[in-house]
């Protein structure tokens, strides 16, 4: 088969990204992965795949990218693959990936994935490659306005799934048995994640920024990064995962929608659908209840509200007397 030829190319933060989406390739009807990750991308994780000797004209990354087109990845399905001269993308960022071994978990569903084509040799090729990968993984966590703890190995979410937990960093680098990858970079990962990191807090990602690069993040503040609930292409989606107490930011930090934080006052009236009614602030188990409601008090205890059944009964003693119940405060 002829050398592809990409639809698109582009330079992320250094790296020349040549576009060469399955998506739009497959004539060879190759399964696919079919889960969304349209405001769910949670981090990066970074593989490595073996160097291979390829043709003149033509580079490791593009000859990983036709082994998959061809059907000759078996089930791997990666967003990357970089070598020491650029990179070529296999799946949009929107589309969850196979690389994870976690099945339905994070690791697929909710992480680009960076396949890093190095050897064992670790010489300049490898270096460079590496460096490549290290540049690329940068800008996407910058693109979707996430910090260097969210930067993940292979390995990490074969930890999480085998049921060990611990920090990012003891996960990411914890022996499995099942696989220790990426291979050629883990005996340096601390090394490898502060050369992301530099390259995290320097200057621009991108040569060529375009409307389409817009993102829309749902936070309770642009400075609270962990806050963030989803990064969104499409401002109506970010509007409708935008809950009481977030707005959403565009790419420059400005809040272009927020949806304020409810208030609640005693003699409130709430609608309940089918929620969970306790008999105190701390009972394990209720029963659930529908209909038409009053705060008695509108104080929060451990996380839940009295209620009673009529406004006239809101603040009046015995609480016994006059409480209906309790309910959590999410629910109202």
């Amino acid at each position: 088969m002829a050398i592809l030829k990409p639809d698109n190319t582009s330079t992320l933060n250094g790296v020349k990204i040549n576009e060469y989406l399955l998506t739009k390739h497959n004539p060879n009807s190759i399964a696919m992965p079919t889960v969304s990750m349209e405001g769910k991308v949670i981090g990066i994780t970074v593989h490595n795949t073996d160097w291979i000797s390829v043709a003149s004209g033509t580079t490791p990354a593009e000859q990983y990218t036709r082994a998959t087109y061809n059907g000759n990845m078996k089930d791997v399905r990666v967003h990357y693959y970089v070598d020491n001269t650029c990179a070529w993308q296999n799946l949009p960022l929107t589309l969850s990936g196979w690389h994870a071994a976690d099945g339905s978990g994070n690791g697929n569903h909710r992480t680009i994935a960076i396949e890093c084509i190095m050897s064992s040799a670790y010489n300049s090729t490898d270096k460079k490659s590496e460096d490549n990968c290290a540049r690329l993984a940068a800008a996407l966590l910058k693109k979707y306005g996430l910090d260097i703890n969210h930067l993940y190995t292979h390995t990490h979410w074969l930890n999480v799934r085998d049921g060990k937990s611990g920090t990012v960093d003891y996960l990411n680098t914890a022996k499995n048995s099942y696989k220790m990858c990426p291979a050629y970079i883990l005996p340096h990962w601390a090394e490898f994640k502060k050369k992301v990191e530099s390259y995290l807090n320097t200057g621009s990602t991108t040569s060529n920024p375009t409307p389409a690069n817009q993102l829309y993040r749902v936070r309770k503040s642009w400075s609270d990064a962990k806050s963030q609930i989803g990064a969104y292409s499409s401002l109506e989606n970010a509007k409708k995962a935008c809950k009481a107490g977030y707005s959403v930011f565009d790419n420059s930090g400005k809040a272009v929608y927020t949806v304020a934080e409810k208030t609640y006052t005693k003699d409130t009236k709430i609608t309940l659908n089918n929620v969970t009614l306790y008999s105190s602030s701390t009972a394990k188990n209720g029963t659930k209840k529908s209909g038409t409601y009053y705060l008695y008090d509108g104080q929060v205890i451990n996380g839940r509200m009295r209620i009673t059944n009529s406004s006239a009964n809101c603040g009046k003693t015995p609480t016994g007397s006059y409480v209906t119940g309790w309910v959590n405060k999410a629910d109202i």
